[in-house]
């Protein structure tokens, strides 16, 4: 009997089954952030948002008013990151498919 082997696929059960377990709840949670995602990215490809943008361009922007959502790239790139970790998330759902 291999002990040493035995522990480290041990530790490899345990950690794997943790790393499960975290992705599953994120998972869980990423799903339910992307209605309001979509409602965004509808924003930031809306009129409204080109006005609210000009708004600002005019008048500045008023006294404690957080608005990131206003910059050319804020919203711009997340969809960019959202696009490419959906891509990362097929990738390793076929690899580990075609390894199953």
């Amino acid at each position: 009997m291999n002990v040493e082997k035995i522990k480290e696929m041990e530790e490899i059960l345990d950690r794997h089954q943790d790393l499960i377990n975290q992705l599953d709840q994120l998972l869980f949670v990423y799903e339910q952030g992307q209605e309001d995602y979509d409602k965004l990215r509808d924003y930031y490809f809306s009129q409204e948002y080109l006005d609210d943008f000009e708004e600002i361009d005019k008048n500045g922007i008023p006294a404690g008013l957080k608005c990131g959502v206003l910059s050319e790239d804020g919203i711009y790139n997340l969809i960019g990151e959202n696009f490419h970790l959906a891509i990362s998330m097929l990738e390793l759902a076929t690899k580990i498919l075609k390894n199953h």
